[in-house]
């Protein structure tokens, strides 16, 4: 499974989730509120049922020995929740309650009359059921009880502290009692029905959000993987080796910005193999040269050419050494790449360090025709491993002997501040442009300008140097000199203390 079809399968699985969890509380409310709006038409009713029941208790001389059974049955009929359909006549009966003669006895009280004695058919609320009409669900029970809690008529209620009351006064005295048994489901056909549709109709519209949801869903995972796709593309290209792809859209969000880094990791590692095989280049001339010098003096010596003599022992000797320097740089720098070199930190003088330097290569300066200025007598104190930095200050000074031309002048300046140290190598002529001053530093580089190498040096000495530098957690950099040539900066910290 691909990974626009897990997405989708996300959206739409979150989608459903969510959707499942809102018709379910929409539901759930529906049915609390419509429970709610069923219990207040209940309420409604035992309010228009409290209303009659004062106007028959008025009519029945104001005692409710008067009032048959009939009666109370047609007032609960009228007043159901599903009543059957009145006439225009029964409507205007009940609106305009006549007021008949109590009941001559006892028993008739007690027996469903078609008339009133007067001959007159009573009001609909109290008429008997007609025969052979089918029972109707006439609400919830509801039962009607005298002040003293002594059933009249209805349904005896067991819970009467649930049940919805409505008192019924006549002249602001309570006369009875009316409680309707408290409603938690839909009691009538009408509210069932009405309750089923709402409950279809959600499950459609869930059906068809459901339906809009996947299709939504399934464009916007498309519209999603394209970038994601080309990250993809572009990760694939740099897998295998091919360094020169890029990225063409411009994005502001995290894609774009894994884009413009996986363009610049390519960038990085095109110039990388391009170092190593320029370093690969390098390293073969480098040792090329002095090998072809080698077996061309020994293929002299051996025809005859040129004798075995102690002048052509030390030329040989001299070639050897030249390739012995070069494997020490490359053993050097191979040390210090992979931070193999073993660092003794002490408190030394600085000071006496660079002096000493210049003392030992005192020599190499004035076979060049050269000369040197430090002038810096202080002690300077400072916690770094001896031998590193005076194997740092003579390739650096190296650097600037073999590339100064004569006669020249090398000076260096030491600059002690609060929380560092400052040593400025400067030479004359020639110099180096600006943009290639942090080019000296890579192994092996060239230059391509009057400033090139002219002793047997492998151009790895400012490599080990910068090195040794950031061991010490220092910097060195190069610039143009305002001798004429170039300036090397180094910059050490000085440790709490000193």
């Amino acid at each position: 499974m691909n990974i626009s079809k897990k997405l989708f399968l996300a959206f739409v699985g979150l989608t459903s989730v969510v959707l499942i969890a809102t018709l379910s509380l929409a539901r759930w409310s529906f049915d609390q509120g419509f429970i709610n709006y069923i219990n207040t038409l209940e309420q409604e009713r035992l309010e228009r049922l409290s209303i009659d029941l004062t106007a028959l208790y008025s009519e029945s001389n104001s005692n409710w020995d008067n009032v048959t059974s009939a009666q109370f049955s047609g007032l609960f009929r009228f007043h159901s929740p599903n009543p059957r359909p009145f006439t225009q006549s029964e409507r205007s009966h009940r609106a305009r309650p006549e007021r008949r003669p109590p009941p001559l006895d006892f028993d008739a009280r007690r027996t469903p009359r078609e008339f009133n004695a007067d001959g007159r058919k009573p009001p609909p609320h109290m008429r008997p059921s007609p025969k052979g009409e089918p029972n109707r669900k006439l609400g919830p029970a509801t039962g009607i009880y005298t002040p003293d809690f002594e059933l009249l008529a209805g349904v005896d209620i067991d819970d009467v502290e649930t049940a919805t009351f409505m008192p019924v006064k006549y002249n602001d005295v309570v006369i009875a009692k009316l409680y309707s048994a408290q409603i938690i489901k839909a009691n009538t056909d009408s509210a069932a029905l009405f309750s089923q549709q709402q409950l279809w109709t959600s499950l459609w519209i869930g059906l068809g959000c459901l339906m809009l949801a996947s299709l939504i869903s399934w464009v916007l995972a498309r519209f999603l993987l394209v970038p994601v796709k080309e990250v993809v593309k572009g990760v694939t290209y740099l897998t295998n080796g091919n360094y020169g792809e890029r990225f063409n859209q411009q994005r502001q969000d995290e894609l774009g910005k894994l884009m413009n880094d996986i363009d610049h990791l390519a960038m990085t590692l095109d110039k990388n193999r391009t170092a190593k095989n320029r370093w690969f280049a390098d390293i073969s001339h480098e040792l090329r040269t002095p090998l072809s010098i080698l077996c061309g003096e020994i293929d002299a010596i051996k025809v005859g050419i040129r004798p075995f003599d102690k002048p052509q022992l030390e030329s040989l000797e001299q070639e050897v050494m030249r390739i012995k320097h070069l494997v020490d740089d490359l053993y050097q720098l191979s040390l210090s790449d992979v931070g193999g070199l073993k660092y003794n930190l002490e408190v030394v003088d600085i000071t006496e360090c660079i002096s000493l330097s210049l003392a030992s290569l005192n020599d190499k300066i004035t076979a060049k025709a050269l000369t040197y200025s430090f002038n810096h007598a202080e002690p300077v104190m400072i916690n770094v491993d001896k031998m590193r930095i005076q194997q740092l200050l003579a390739n650096v000074i190296l650097n600037s002997v073999a590339y100064t031309d004569a006669p020249g002048n090398i000076d260096i300046q030491l600059i002690h501040e609060a929380t560092r140290v400052l040593i400025l190598i400067n030479d004359t002529k020639p110099t180096v442009s600006v943009n290639d001053c942090e080019l000296l530093f890579d192994p092996l580089h060239r230059q391509d300008s009057s400033r090139v190498r002219r002793n047997n040096g492998a151009g790895l000495g400012l490599t080990i140097c910068r090195n040794i530098v950031e061991a010490h957690d220092g910097t060195i950099t190069a610039r143009p000199s305002n001798l004429g040539g170039l300036c090397i900066e180094i910059i050490l910290p000085l440790k709490k203390g000193l």
